[in-house]
């Protein structure tokens, strides 16, 4: 239930908002308002399908010192990339919950080792 939350698509409005503020620094101003509104809309369509916090973090790291290309212009596909990348934890949750494995617990009736039993296993170790 919770990777569904997490995975529900971002609003357009906002996530063309955030589209918007990453890219001002690289805009050309000369260029045409009508060629700006079809590349929004590759924009849009790029970034339909994931939701607004990976949207953002991607937007975020892309402007990081952590990302070397950060001084270049980004396209919609470095940032669909990264925020594929930002879903992995989202991804790997649907497959665990798909697979029904819920992890593995220590036995109960298992017997807990003694310090001195730990000691006599481990030497040298204290």
């Amino acid at each position: 239930m919770i990777a569904a939350q997490l995975s529900r698509p971002g609003d357009p409005v906002r996530t063309m908002a955030r589209v918007g503020a990453l890219l001002t620094p690289y805009f050309d101003k000369e260029t045409p308002r009508a060629l700006r509104e079809i590349e929004m809309e590759d924009w849009a369509v790029a970034l339909a399908d994931f939701p607004y916090w990976a949207i953002e973090r991607a937007a975020k790291w892309w402007k990081s010192a952590d990302n070397p290309q950060r001084r270049k212009r980004p396209l919609e596909g470095d940032i669909a990339e990264r925020c594929r990348i930002e879903m992995r934890a989202v991804r790997a949750a649907r497959v665990r919950a798909r697979s029904g494995w819920a992890g593995t617990e220590a036995p109960e009736d298992r017997e807990r080792c003694s310090p001195e039993a730990a000691a006599r296993a481990m030497p040298g170790r204290s």
